[in-house]
């Protein structure tokens, strides 16, 4: 008898162990929502109100695991009452994107799923009873990674696909999508349009959410210029480094801070973009467009060109209303393989008469010929009015970081602005960029250098009332004008 006793209390125990370490297991995605920071839950909270919600953030702070919990809290459908993040009322389906299927699996797949270990997921935020058994596909080529795992949804089936970046963008075509998680920022920028194309319809049709977590080692690209800098209303950008991450102790950041080179700190350590990899010119299209207006008599004329025979020639004009410290691109014109003759012919209308900067390389024979005479000597004769010297700052030099520092300080002021339909010149602002080692990258740069020509020769800029009218009569600018 004591002996069945003894059975009965052991299956007893047993049972409530089982009991327990079931019920531990299914609140494993609400324990970790529990544990949250205060950002990591305001994060969560703006995917209630906002359609994309992007977290810019240093390494190590917990920006993977934000995600995942709330991926994880869409599959299984058991949202605690105090959730502040979007819910679905139904099974979704969900998506995860990262660099490649390596790195969803140890990244995205894992964290959700655990280990995949003898034909079965265990110790992720998703409770392995809540996996359907069998429910998944392997993606072909990478071993344990998988393209897509069923759960048990409070409601039904929910699904996780995961998918990478280097598929492009033809992969992820098709499909309506309820949720998706972009873990790390895509290089290829045609990614993130496909995604918002395919959430378009979903949440039954309301418009699914989306959340992007990334340290941004690309640098200032297009995904984190709109957020950081021309969000919309449907658009939330957080920053966060790892001052807002408590078990990043002292320890911890020397010895880190140790192994990244200097240029990557602020990024490694603060999620700030890296200054040496990324745009230049790092402001929304919209922030440098302006209307064309007919330019004013008392407003200054400049103009710059890039010379170009194997890349393109290109041409400029820089206006500058200097009672308002405010400059101009009004007019651009670039070609490959075109001569002086070619140029002048397709930029007379709105040069000549004006004061033309031109660089160095103008003292060299013309690229488009053997012959010695001097580049700037063909284009003079074409009938472009060239300075008497190449450009150069007042101080002397023409020191290339000076005119980027300077330029782009006045873009962010908004005192630099385009005219609406130089898409060229627009096209260069958006790729001009620095490598990894912040070397400036010289490539479909030319009428950004032509501009900048005639910004550091500006001091010879005449009055628009006084084009065409013998030079002896025009008023030129003084010093740095004002």
């Amino acid at each position: 008898m004591t002996v069945a006793v003894d059975r009965r209390a052991l299956e007893a125990r047993a049972i409530a162990k089982m009991v327990q370490e079931k019920r531990k297991q299914e609140r494993s995605a609400i324990s970790a929502f529990r544990s949250f920071y205060d950002w990591q839950a305001e994060f969560t909270a703006a995917t209630a109100t906002h359609i994309e919600s992007c977290l810019c953030a240093a390494n190590q702070i917990g920006k993977t695991f934000v995600g995942t919990d709330n991926d994880a809290m869409h599959l299984l459908g058991d949202y605690p009452e105090d959730w502040p993040g979007h819910r679905f009322d139904f099974p979704p389906l969900c998506w995860g994107l990262g660099f490649s299927m390596e790195k969803t699996r140890d990244l995205l797949q894992t964290a959700l799923f655990g280990e995949f270990v003898n034909g079965e997921f265990q110790g992720g935020l998703v409770p392995k009873d809540r996996i359907i058994r069998g429910g998944w596909e392997g993606a072909s080529g990478t071993k344990n990674a998988m393209r897509t795992v069923r759960v048990k949804h409070r409601l039904g089936i929910s699904m996780m696909q995961f998918w990478s970046y280097s598929q492009g963008q033809h992969a992820i075509m098709g499909d309506i999508v309820d949720w998706f998680h972009m873990d790390e920022e895509a290089k290829d920028q045609s990614i993130r349009p496909q995604l918002i194309t395919r959430t378009a319809n979903g949440d039954r049709g309301r418009g699914g959410r989306g959340i992007y977590t990334f340290t941004p080692e690309n640098g200032r690209t297009d995904l984190v210029v709109k957020f950081m800098d021309d969000p919309s209303p449907d658009q939330f950008f957080m920053m966060k480094g790892w001052d807002d991450a408590p078990h990043m102790t002292p320890e911890k950041r020397e010895r880190l801070l140790g192994v990244y080179p200097d240029h990557q700190r602020d990024m490694r350590s603060k999620g700030i973009p890296m200054l040496g990899h990324g745009r230049i010119y790092d402001l929304a299209d919209e922030f440098l467009w302006c209307d064309p207006f007919e330019i004013p008599d008392h407003f200054f004329v400049i103009n710059g060109m890039d010379f170009g025979w194997d890349h393109p020639q290109a041409h400029i004009k820089l206006a500058e209303d200097r009672d308002n410290g405010i400059f101009y691109i009004t007019n651009a014109w670039r070609k490959r393989m075109a001569s002086a003759n070619d140029a002048w012919g397709a930029v007379k209308q709105w040069s000549e008469g004006v004061p033309c900067a031109w660089p160095s390389d103008g003292l060299q024979g013309e690229k488009a010929r053997d012959d010695s005479k001097q580049t700037r000597d063909h284009y003079s004769n074409a009938g472009f009015e060239m300075l008497s010297e190449w450009a150069s700052w007042p101080e002397g030099g023409n020191s290339r970081e000076v005119g980027l520092f300077q330029l782009g300080d006045l873009k962010r002021k908004g005192k630099f602005r385009i005219f609406k339909g130089l898409n060229d010149y627009m096209d260069e602002v958006r790729q001009y960029h620095r490598d990894e080692r912040g070397n400036v990258v010289r490539v479909r740069d030319d009428l950004l250098d032509a501009a900048r020509y005639a910004y550091m020769m500006r001091r010879h800029a005449i009055r628009v009332g006084d084009v065409g009218k013998p030079k002896r009569k025009r008023v030129k600018a003084k010093g740095w004008g004002g």
